[in-house]
């Protein structure tokens, strides 16, 4: 084998484990997060993730994977949910730490849009919401519901408190909430296992339960995907951001300024990632559809007057799960 040949498959290579990584990270065990269905059959498990059919041969790396199998189904071939890290092998898939073991099978439709975070208690029901700005409290069945500013977090090993206080009533009173987060197993109401604790203080009042990592939408996705450095006709990079815009730029390797296209983008309950540029070229008005892979990656579903039909993009930035305040799997 040439010098040339096996420095081209080295790079291969590690554009192969970079897809796998979904992030430029240091991490000696790159991982992706995945939602879908945990199968057990006479040959093993088996990977379905959500918005496919193809399965997947699988390699469990947690015990608490293999006990929440058998203490939730309904009977063998049975499926079960679960939102779990991950990574590509050889051999199929490896499911590292699960975030999420149990849910009928509808819960590949849920998603929390706007919440990062959300905590339910066991009593009273009690919703805990951590939005971008805002913490807000809710009872279910009940319409009253508080509203705080969203504090600095503190961290405490595996914990994360956030305090804040309000006024309310023409500041004749004075909320207090004490909200803390831990990344210990919990069962929920329903017999779902969850890898957070939530325990929470409310004017007083005091509340635990479970809680779950929200924006679902966005866990698949990366903040920024680009082609393989084998195209050498011309470099695409595409950005997006949580709260859905969109940025495309070309350069086309001719010492000409790189072409910007803004827009939007939208991931659908199939897990279409679809891309609307706003621009007067001929051609690039079409939305661009993509498919996220397994691996992370980017591929075009459909024809594009612009790209054709064999368009690729790897994901080069970080997943938008990365929340600050939230980085206990980083």
């Amino acid at each position: 084998m040439s010098k040339t040949l096996r420095l081209t498959m080295l790079m291969l290579l590690g554009l192969a484990l970079t897809g796998c990584a979904g992030v430029a990270s240091t991490s000696s065990e790159p991982r992706l997060y995945w939602r879908g269905m945990l199968v057990q059959d006479s040959q093993g498990f088996w990977f379905e993730p959500c918005g496919q059919t193809v399965r997947h041969s699988v390699n469990l790396q947690d015990a608490i994977f293999e006990r929440e199998y058998a203490r939730q189904t309904l009977g063998d071939g049975w499926p079960v949910y679960v939102e779990t890290f991950g990574r590509v092998t050889d051999g199929g898939v490896a499911l590292i730490e699960p975030v999420l073991i149990g849910g009928s099978l509808k819960a590949c439709d849920f998603h929390v849009p706007g919440i990062q975070l959300r905590g339910v208690s066991s009593r009273d029901q009690a919703v805990f919401d951590l939005r971008e700005r805002q913490i807000r409290v809710h009872y279910r069945g009940s319409l009253y519901q508080l509203g705080f500013e969203r504090p600095e977090v503190e961290r405490l090993g595996n914990k994360r408190r956030w305090q804040q206080s309000m006024a309310s009533a023409g500041g004749r009173k004075e909320h207090q909430l004490l909200l803390e987060i831990e990344k210990r197993g919990c069962e929920g109401p329903q017999g779902g296992w969850y890898a957070l604790t939530l325990g929470a203080e409310v004017d007083g009042r005091f509340y635990s339960g479970c809680a779950r990592l929200g924006e679902l939408e966005h866990w698949r996705l990366f903040t920024r995907y680009r082609t393989a450095d084998s195209l050498t006709t011309r470099r695409l990079s595409l950005q997006l951001e949580p709260d859905g815009r969109a940025r495309l730029l070309e350069d086309y390797l001719n010492q000409q300024p790189v072409i910007e296209h803004n827009g939007r983008w939208h991931l659908s309950d199939s897990a279409r990632l679809t891309v609307r540029l706003d621009t007067p070229v001929a051609g690039m008005e079409q939305a661009l559809q993509f498919r996220p892979g397994l691996d992370g990656r980017l591929v075009l579903t459909r024809f594009h007057p612009a790209y054709g039909r064999e368009l690729e993009l790897i994901p080069s930035g970080v997943s938008m799960l990365q929340h600050e305040d939230l980085d206990w799997w980083r």
